[in-house]
């Protein structure tokens, strides 16, 4: 019993930070999700009377072309619907959203140490925990959250095991997959991890073990995606399994020029529904407008990338709060944009980890993904999370120098 007992104490020694990142972030989540009532909107509304209609166990949204055009949506759904049969309450919903965006920014954390140094990762994963939009984003029911905290722990896996244990490319399959079923944009994370993957290969260094892995994560996440979509069908939950039924929607939105690639409820209402439709007039809208291609793309880039929305959570506030919130907001989303940036440096210097590699090209791939399908400031949730991680890695390349520089003066005084 001593024993266990100092076991348990030097665990928590040594994981007091970590310890402390969870329940500031977690307390801090906490009061807001019951300080700010956000009313549920737009597609957040449909997925929880859904998820609330499968608790009853009536069905009246299968009929509804949403879920059966996007049936990718209905992962949340399930989900919610999932954590509605234990406590049927919002509040509830939304502390699990607290639950989880700390355990991300722990996530950002552990990811961080291995890519720069123990110092530079405390210090981002702080800022990140009182960055206003992902923390205030805790109020809304969106279907981002769990999806990049299941994200960030494959990484982790990837980063720290593979080429060495080849079966943790399974575990890895499993949560890339998990998260695509709550929302699809696994896609960007799988086309980094091949082309980080492609890039470690060219060193000639363990490439059947890399092959091997990356066959197992592949067949892992393509096996589960197939299983979980004719489950959904099967069942009778899902009209369209896990189905989008409208593939060129996204990109009919994205490179729409009047709305500088942002949603355009014109649009939905004539092709929402009808890939047909859709199709023909991308291809259409492709052959007149692609020469204002590059300026649609500079002007995405700043939305996505730079533009502050507090809408979604705040916005039912009165307007001179919301204005003094976004101010602050954009403070940080500046912040990490600049430090994300400047992570370059050491990168093109070559005083890097790896693994800044892996998530420097799923930045870059997030972006390049935006400039071609719909965006809004509030995708920017993904992206932010990466140029944290990268943020570290500015910070740890400052810290070393002012480090070498301190220490050199300090040599200097003493002779």
């Amino acid at each position: 019993m001593v024993i266990k007992m100092q076991q348990i104490i030097d665990w928590l020694k040594k994981h007091k930070f970590i310890i402390f990142l969870f329940l500031f972030s977690f307390i801090l989540r906490l009061l807001i999700v019951i300080t700010i009532n956000t009313p549920v909107i737009s597609d957040f509304k449909k997925m929880l009377d859904a998820s609330l209609e499968l608790v009853n166990n009536t069905s009246n949204y299968k009929s509804m072309p949403y879920f059966i055009t996007w049936g990718y949506q209905m992962g949340h759904v399930v989900y919610q619907a999932f954590l509605l049969s234990i406590i049927n309450n919002l509040l509830f919903l939304k502390i699990m959203n607290a639950l989880i965006t700390s355990l991300t920014i722990v996530m950002i954390y552990i990811i961080s140490k291995k890519l720069s140094n123990e110092k530079a990762a405390k210090i981002t994963s702080i800022i990140y925990s009182i960055f206003l939009f992902p923390l205030l984003l805790n109020t809304v029911l969106t279907n981002q959250l769990l999806p990049m905290l299941l994200i960030l722990v494959a990484i982790n896996l990837w980063i720290t095991y593979i080429p060495k244990k080849i079966f943790i490319a399974f575990p890895t399959g499993l949560l890339l997959a998990f998260s695509n079923i709550l929302r699809s944009e696994t896609i960007v994370i799988i086309t980094g991890i091949l082309v980080y993957s492609l890039f470690s290969m060219l060193e000639k260094k363990d490439i059947k073990k890399l092959i091997l892995s990356l066959l197992i994560l592949l067949a892992t996440y393509s096996g589960v995606m197939k299983l979980t979509s004719y489950t959904l069908q099967k069942s009778n939950i899902s009209p369209s399994g896990l189905e989008n039924k409208n593939t060129a929607w996204k990109f009919l939105t994205g490179l729409n020029i009047e709305t500088n690639g942002m949603y355009s409820a014109k649009d939905a209402e004539v092709y929402a529904y009808d890939e047909q439709k859709t199709k023909k007039e991308l291809t259409k809208r492709i052959k007149e407008d692609y020469k204002n291609y590059p300026l649609l793309f500079l002007k995405k880039i700043k939305i996505v990338g730079l533009n502050s929305d507090l809408s979604w959570s705040v916005g039912h506030l009165n307007q001179q709060t919301t204005k003094i919130l976004t101010y602050l907001n954009q403070l940080f989303i500046y912040f990490f944009f600049i430090m994300a940036l400047l992570s370059l440096i050491p990168l093109l210097k070559k005083k890097y980890k790896k693994a800044q590699v892996l998530i420097t090209l799923i930045t870059i791939i997030y972006f390049g993904v935006y400039l071609l399908i719909e965006v809004m400031p509030r995708y920017a949730y993904s992206i932010q999370i990466f140029e944290a991680i990268l943020t570290s890695i500015t910070l740890g390349y400052f810290l070393e120098i002012i480090f070498n520089k301190g220490r050199e003066k300090n040599a200097k005084t003493r002779r």
